[in-house]
């Protein structure tokens, strides 16, 4: 008789056991959401905003100091100038496209955004900031570059937000 009352306190347990690893989600994972548009005039006047192809670099920012016009075109490959240590540092996440969705390690970081070179308006426009990131959070940054940003030229990132 006491095995066939312990036979379902058993089970019991075993099931409890189970379902407690089912709902342990384990470590959350850090990301980062990058996207790029740009503003686009149609002749009526209406402005919509549209994915644009650019290259997005990230580097790790912790006691690091990027200046974007000492690191030249070596920015474009992912090598900024750091002037804190007086070198180039590679970039450490990088994508082409109008979008990035990278996991990454909790911290302080440097994103770079150039639109790709054409012949529209707006080529090689870039802009750039630094962010942290927490862990376990996903980061979504956006910049919108605007219809009548020249060529070559720096965008603040929070215009057209």
């Amino acid at each position: 008789m006491k095995k066939a009352l312990l036979l379902p306190l058993l089970l019991c347990l075993f099931l409890t056991a189970c379902k407690e690893d089912e709902t342990d989600p384990g470590p959350l994972e850090t990301l980062i959401d990058v996207d790029v548009r740009k503003e686009v005039k149609a002749a009526s006047g209406s402005v919509k905003r549209e994915p644009a192809t650019a290259i997005i670099h990230i580097w790790p920012a912790e006691g690091r100091d990027f200046d974007v016009e000492a690191s030249g075109s070596d920015i474009y490959i992912g090598s900024a100038y750091d002037k804190n240590s007086g070198e180039y540092k590679a970039a450490k996440y990088g994508s082409v496209g109008s979008h990035m969705n990278e996991p990454i390690e909790p911290g302080k970081y440097f994103v770079y955004v150039v639109l790709m070179k054409s012949s529209k308006s707006g080529s090689q426009a870039y802009s750039y900031k630094y962010f942290d990131i927490k862990e376990g959070e996903t980061l979504e940054l956006k910049k919108t570059f605007s219809h009548d940003v020249p060529s070559e030229t720096f965008e603040a990132w929070d215009k057209n937000q």
